[in-house]
């Protein structure tokens, strides 16, 4: 009876080790595993390989929100179809393919992050002015906080401009804009340093520079301001 109860404790022990084992590594067509998962491509053209990672709408993915935390951090997921209206954490789901959630972005939000960010649209935006007498200032897009001083809130104007453009070749169809402000990132390129010192452009997409002493514009008094999506 002692023999056959350290025979049984024996083998629940290997068996125990065993499962500790397969789940440590995993290989799929292979007998060793090089990795916590490794799988090995069949090289005879008999079957398709890769990997299909979890299939869903941007709807569907957007009904989902709430479900992901800092625990689903750097979760995978294919996008099939764009949602008819995003919004929150898949705000910046707008083409199909292969998403990653980062737990870290939006202060701790969350938010998909698109696989191919090659594809983030990167542009010049539209004429702007640059005004240099404060008491003449456009619109309330525009500030003079002080003498010499400007801002221009660089993403109101942008969205104006696309929103109402002056003429098109096809009236019902609209240019497209992001969101909010915090959908770009925002570059100055170029500046004339000999009229505009102090250049600096916030993350809320709002320019600020100060006027040279004794400026002189020329052929050269501009900026050239690029917005990059995030």
């Amino acid at each position: 009876m002692k023999i056959r109860m350290k025979v049984k404790l024996f083998f629940s022990i290997v068996l125990i080790l065993s499962t500790m084992t397969a789940y440590s590594q995993v290989g799929i067509g292979k007998t060793t595993s090089s990795a916590t998962l490794d799988v090995a491509a069949v090289t005879d053209g008999s079957i398709a390989d890769g990997f299909i990672g979890p299939r869903l709408t941007g709807n569907q993915l957007t009904a989902k929100n709430a479900q992901y935390g800092a625990d689903q951090n750097a979760t995978l997921v294919y996008v099939t179809e764009v949602a008819s209206a995003t919004t929150g954490k898949t705000k910046n789901v707008k083409t199909i393919g292969y998403y990653f959630y980062d737990a870290t972005a939006e202060s701790g939000t969350g938010l998909w992050v698109a696989f191919a960010d090659s594809s983030k649209e990167q542009f010049y935006i539209p004429t702007i002015l640059l005004p240099t007498d404060m008491y003449s200032l456009p619109d309330a897009n525009y500030t003079a906080p002080s003498t010499n001083r400007f801002t221009v809130n660089l993403y109101n104007i942008y969205k104006d401009q696309l929103g109402t453009p002056k003429a098109s070749s096809n009236p019902i169809s609209s240019l497209r804009t992001g969101t909010v402000a915090s959908d770009y990132h925002y570059f100055v390129l170029y500046y004339d340093t000999s009229v505009f010192t102090s250049v600096s452009v916030t993350a809320a997409g709002i320019l600020t520079y100060y006027l040279v002493s004794g400026y002189t514009p020329t052929e050269k008094t501009f900026m050239n301001i690029v917005f990059r999506e995030k």
